[in-house]
């Protein structure tokens, strides 16, 4: 297992608490679909859900190499390692997805060019998922780009995540090649904390 670290005396724990307590909202938030639920019924909108997780399998397969440089509040580590657990690392992609059946006319369509679709909410709904942006790769169909802010705000909690996928189509066959996470949280007892983590893979 190749594991380098560059900042060996950094455990990054604020980063730690940050990833743990943003999969214990969203998994509250989102929908338990399963794969035949899934299947049965008619997606109004593209499959983001399906697609990550599909991928998911082939990076758990494959373990290829990546490079993760993380920031939160000013603290900084950068790590390469091919030892990761892909359906952690993607589950804000996945979160992303808005093929849940109450949200079926809650997101207006439109297409800036002939390769992307934007969905974005309309003024009178109130969801996590504020738009998702996705460009096709026009050959295979799948996203090469994927673009997305989930906000979310109450009395207790305030989150701000701006996420980016870039993928490349190789030989028919689908790559990822980077991803960021960008935002911030604030609770009511505790300071802002800025967060940006920019993730590269070695092919």
């Amino acid at each position: 297992m190749n594991n380098k670290v560059s900042t060996s005396s950094s455990r990054f724990p604020f980063f730690k608490s940050i990833v743990y307590l943003f999969a214990g909202i969203f998994l509250l938030l989102s929908s338990c679909d399963s794969a035949q639920e899934r299947k049965s019924r008619v997606m109004t909108y593209y499959d983001l859900k399906g697609f990550i997780e599909s991928q998911i399998t082939v990076l758990n397969k494959e373990k290829p190499e990546v490079t993760k440089t993380m920031s939160v509040s000013g603290k900084n580590e950068t790590r390469t390692s091919n030892d990761v657990d892909w359906k952690k690392e993607l589950e804000l992609f996945i979160q992303a997805d808005i093929n849940k059946p109450a949200y079926s006319k809650s997101y207006s369509i439109t297409k800036p060019d002939s390769v992307t679709v934007l969905y974005e909410l309309k003024t009178e709904e109130s969801l996590p998922v504020r738009y998702l942006k996705i460009k096709i790769d026009k050959t295979s169909g799948d996203p090469i780009v994927i673009q997305a802010l989930l906000r979310s705000e109450n009395k207790l909690y305030q989150s701000e995540k701006n996420i980016e996928l870039h993928g490349s189509v190789n030989n028919n066959q689908w790559q990822l090649n980077e991803y960021t996470i960008r935002g911030f949280q604030k609770l009511a007892t505790m300071d802002k904390k800025s967060f940006d983590v920019t993730a590269r893979m070695h092919h």
